[in-house]
């Protein structure tokens, strides 16, 4: 169900930041600003998590995911009242792949006056059955054909440094 419930999470962000108004406004253009073409921005698949602090979640279970899995994938937090809000709200989205191309997990950034003053621009999932960040690479599976041809490997450390060495033709 991990899998499954990511999957459709990385389907409903995309469609946020491509179809929505705020997330053209905001998402699409955070990537833009960065000088990110809509070829990387496709290749990453990223996306945008509207500012509404549950309504990824309630979109979910509409959808008919089950609270639960919302909550062990790390997509939703339950909090101490018995709501469950969104982990990535407000935020643009960075999907993890694994090398088989399979959706593990999310990163998301702040992008508003949030940013100041605060510690804590990123937000990741947490570990989960599927996702350990100590044994996965981001980027990796956009990256491991050029890895095997080239014989070598680069390492960056944030998620739009992976993105740029991939726009300026490093992709290994």
């Amino acid at each position: 169900m991990t899998f499954i419930l990511n999957e459709w999470a990385l389907k409903w962000v995309k469609d946020q930041m491509h179809n929505t108004q705020a997330g053209r406004a905001i998402g699409l253009a955070y990537f833009r600003e960065r000088g990110f073409r809509d070829d990387i921005i496709e290749k990453f698949q990223l996306g945008f998590c509207p500012k509404g602090r549950d309504t990824m979640s309630r979109a979910a279970l509409k959808e008919g995911y089950r609270e639960q899995y919302l909550v062990g994938t790390g997509l939703s937090i339950k909090r101490e009242d018995g709501t469950v809000v969104d982990r990535f709200w407000g935020r643009v989205i960075f999907p993890w792949f694994n090398i088989s191309g399979k959706v593990l997990a999310f990163g998301g950034r702040v992008l508003d006056s949030r940013t100041k003053g605060i510690s804590q621009k990123y937000v990741n999932s947490p570990e989960s059955d599927i996702y350990s960040k100590r044994k996965e690479l981001y980027g990796i599976f956009q990256a491991k054909s050029a890895i095997v041809k080239k014989d070598n490997v680069y390492m960056v450390e944030g998620y739009t440094d992976v993105i740029a060495m991939h726009q300026c033709g490093l992709e290994n």
